[in-house]
């Protein structure tokens, strides 16, 4: 199968990682690909070495400087649009910190012909390990939230079988160009976290796309740098993008039903397991979810 990819990325405190991220990508086996950068005036010196390694690598680079920080959401709606415009065949939703194998874009593309999917996501593994990150994905229904099939396992080929999935974070996901024409592009209400559960989830369940899992497609994740991993910003926009998330996408009693539970959750549970400082955050963003969802309901997604 072919066609061009559109590889979006956005920055933020990325600095640490892009060495290694433009050096994977300069090794693919599959070389029809534009890689979309998409500055969020970051505060550290990502911009300039974005500049500089897309100057020292021979695939095409298109630096977008953004004049704020718009968040994951509208930075990669902004990258997305670009890719379109420049007639990308398919749109790769990426992190920066990642490595990737070198067949993981061609094996990415064969696995969406193969099983005439509409997205696709590869195995991931935490970055200099054999543990898994994400094999895929699905929901708990006890709680509503997202879970990463695998996750924090050994390796031992237990997820070598490509399977069809209903979610899977957009860390590195393929996606039909196509599919933000009847999808939408991403709620940026959401800021960052939850974004990305949000397009999957009205991809599947509203317009009967299909999401697979590419079990010979690989990369490596080294997770949450530049967010902080469970940090007083990570704590925030988790469970206020929960609370958002639920109201808008799940059915009107089990939607309640997942604010009920995971406020108790936090309540009590929490309260002896973060810090008072992160406790009373969570409680705050709690609030401030309802009042996102009320103050935009309905929210229409933005299309192409």
């Amino acid at each position: 199968m072919n066609g061009k990819i559109g590889i979006v990325t956005v920055l933020y405190n990325s600095e640490s990682v892009l060495n290694e991220f433009f050096e994977t990508l300069s090794k693919q086996t599959y070389t029809n690909f534009v890689l979309y950068v998409v500055d969020n005036l970051s505060p550290d010196s990502s911009l300039e070495l974005s500049t500089k390694l897309s100057i020292q690598y021979s695939f095409k680079t298109i630096i977008i400087e953004n004049d704020d920080n718009y968040g994951v959401a509208k930075g990669n709606n902004i990258g997305i649009r670009k890719a379109v415009e420049d007639h990308c065949d398919f749109i790769l939703l990426s992190n920066n910190d990642i490595a990737l194998e070198s067949d993981a874009l061609e094996k990415l593309l064969f696995g969406l012909d193969k099983h005439n999917a509409d997205l696709v996501v590869p195995k991931i593994y935490f970055y200099g390990t054999n543990k898994i990150w994400a094999a895929g994905g699905g929901y708990k229904k006890r709680n509503g939230l997202t879970i990463q099939y695998g996750q924090e396992e050994q390796d031992h080929g237990q997820f070598n079988k490509d399977e069809k999935v209903d979610y899977a974070p957009t860390c590195f996901m393929l996606v039909k160009r196509e599919i933000f024409t009847s999808v939408g592009l991403m709620d940026e209400n959401y800021f960052v976290y939850y974004d990305d559960t949000d397009f999957v989830h009205r991809a599947l369940n509203e317009k009967k796309k299909t999401l697979w899992y590419i079990s010979d497609s690989v990369i490596h994740h080294n997770e949450s740098t530049s967010t902080g991993k469970m940090s007083d910003f990570s704590v925030k926009f988790l469970w206020r993008n929960l609370v958002y998330f639920s109201l808008k996408n799940y059915s009107f009693l089990y939607s309640r039903y997942v604010v009920l539970y995971n406020f108790l959750y936090i309540f009590i549970i929490l309260y002896f397991r973060y810090s008072r400082k992160q406790w009373l955050i969570a409680l705050k963003a709690y609030k401030e979810g309802l009042n996102l969802y009320l103050k935009n309901k309905p929210v229409k997604p933005e299309y192409l």
